[in-house]
């Protein structure tokens, strides 16, 4: 056999083996389940448009609506602060990219997988009057992931359960229950004194009021020197407290037993109110300046209302 022909053997073996390889990797079955799961629930393009966000669970109806940039919980025609930080890392769940491979296309599927309409929760995302999504969460699947669908579509997809904590969360989950918003932007450093008048405790026990003040560079109470920082932790839990719930009143049921006065460098005072103690150990809270009523646990109010020994 001569030098050419062996060569063009050779050379056509090459060409066999080169498609039949590019065959493998373009029609190999899990490379295209791989590609298959790639997906997004919602056009990133579309995702500093929403305005709106809907959620049907079996703990019932929440309705997001964001207005000037901040977002709000729809509550029997009030609205109460939600956790923007929470609707934001949503939408950014939604409109990234993640695996949700293919678990289902057929309409006899849904109900095994949870994804019936009267079965599963449900997830409306809307930019004004337009919906920019509508999809079901299903069943947890024995991986842990969980089956979801968009509405008029059969196909069904499997995914984190990350994304299922937001769709079938509580409504209070949503609540921003700070007394203190982040966008008052409060800190340790504009607060110049505290004045702690503590609620009654019972009839047979009572805690004595504290003054808390900036002196030479630290801090006193009761005019006598402070821990400095016990005195600002304590400010900084203040400034972070939360409430349980918000409460449907416009204002504390019955006069203040306790109050907070912070005093800040610009002069102001904002004045944390607490009711009588209802049950449970609870009392209701309002914030001067806010229209919002909360409940406060007993663990949040012994953290709220220190005597003077917690700051020496």
């Amino acid at each position: 056999m001569t030098y050419n022909k062996k060569l063009t053997i050779l050379s056509g073996l090459v060409g066999v083996l080169t498609i039949v390889y590019i065959g493998t990797l373009v029609f190999d079955p899990e490379r295209m389940n791989t590609r298959d799961a790639a997906f997004a629930w919602l056009d990133a393009r579309s995702a500093s448009q929403v305005s709106g966000i809907e959620i049907s669970n079996p703990n019932g109806k929440i309705n997001l609506v964001k207005k000037d940039g901040v977002w709000f919980v729809e509550t029997d025609g009030l609205e109460y602060p939600a956790k923007d930080t929470r609707a934001a890392d949503l939408i950014s769940l939604l409109s990234k990219k993640d695996a949700y491979p293919v678990r289902g296309k057929e309409s006899a599927s849904l109900e095994r997988l949870g994804l019936a309409e009267d079965k599963a929760s449900r997830l409306v995302v809307r930019a004004g009057n337009t919906t920019l999504l509508d999809m079901f969460a299903g069943a947890e699947a024995a991986t842990g992931q969980v089956y979801f669908r968009k509405n008029g579509l059969n196909e069904a997809r499997a995914g984190s359960n990350s994304l299922d904590s937001y769709i079938t969360g509580s409504k209070i989950s949503w609540y921003n229950l700070r007394l203190f918003p982040e966008t008052e932007k409060l800190t340790v450093a504009l607060v110049q004194g505290v004045d702690i008048a503590p609620p009654l405790l019972n009839e047979a026990e009572t805690q004595s009021a504290a003054t808390l003040a900036r002196a030479e560079g630290g801090w006193t109470v009761n005019g006598e020197k402070a821990d400095a920082a016990k005195v600002e932790s304590y400010i900084r839990g203040v400034l972070d407290a939360e409430g349980e719930d918000f409460v449907d009143v416009s204002f504390l049921s019955g006069p203040a037993e306790g109050k907070i006065v912070l005093q800040l460098g610009d002069g102001t005072n904002r004045v944390v109110s607490v009711s009588a103690i209802l049950d449970a150990n609870k009392r209701e809270a309002a914030v001067s300046g806010s229209n919002y009523v909360y409940t406060l646990s007993k663990w949040t109010l012994d953290r709220l209302f220190k005597s003077t020994d917690d700051f020496k």
